[in-house]
C-alpha cells in the first residue's frame, strides 16, 4: 500500500513508497547508473527526469534503492513509507513520516568522500527550478565544506 507523499512525484515514477520529487530532478544521471533496475527516465516530457520505473522488491533492489539515494546530486529521491530500518539507512531528512523519526543519523560520513567536489550552474533564465536548485546546491556545499 503506497503512503501518503509530502511533495509531489513525477507522474510517470512507479507507485510506492519511494519516489522522485516533480521538477527537481538536474538530470545528472548518477542513482541511473547505481540502481539501474529501479531508476528510468520520463518519457514524452519536455526535459530530462529521473522517475521510479519499479519499486524494491528484493533485498538486492532495496540495497540499489539506497544506493540511488547516495547518489542523487540533489536529494530529490524521497521515501514515503513507515520502516523504521529505511528511515534509519537513508536519513529522516528525505522521508515524508516526521512523526517516525529515529535517531538522527547522518548518511554520508566525511571518510567516504576523500576528494573534493567542484560544479558550477548556469542557467538561460531565472525560474523557480532555478532557484530552488541554486539553493539546494548551495546547501550541499555548505555541508561537503563541514565535513
Amino acid at each position: 500500500m503506497e503512503s501518503a507523499r509530502r511533495f509531489k512525484a513525477h507522474p510517470q515514477s512507479a507507485p510506492g513508497d519511494f519516489y522522485v520529487v516533480n521538477d527537481e530532478c538536474i538530470s545528472c544521471g548518477a542513482p541511473h547508473v547505481v540502481a539501474p533496475d529501479l531508476i528510468g527516465w520520463a518519457t514524452n516530457v519536455e526535459y530530462d527526469h529521473c522517475i521510479w520505473k519499479k519499486q524494491p522488491g528484493t533485498p538486492e533492489e532495496l540495497e540499489q534503492a539506497f544506493a540511488a539515494f547516495d547518489a542523487s546530486e540533489v536529494g530529490c529521491y524521497r521515501y514515503a513509507g513507515g520502516d523504521p530500518k529505511i528511515i534509519a539507512r537513508i536519513g529522516s531528512d528525505f522521508c515524508d513520516h516526521v512523526g517516525i523519526r529515529p535517531d538522527r543519523t547522518e548518511r554520508r560520513e566525511a571518510e567516504e568522500f576523500p576528494f573534493e567536489f567542484h560544479f558550477s550552474l548556469t542557467a538561460s533564465k531565472q525560474s523557480t527550478l532555478g532557484s530552488n536548485l541554486k539553493q539546494a546546491i548551495a546547501r550541499l556545499a555548505a555541508i561537503f565544506r563541514r565535513q
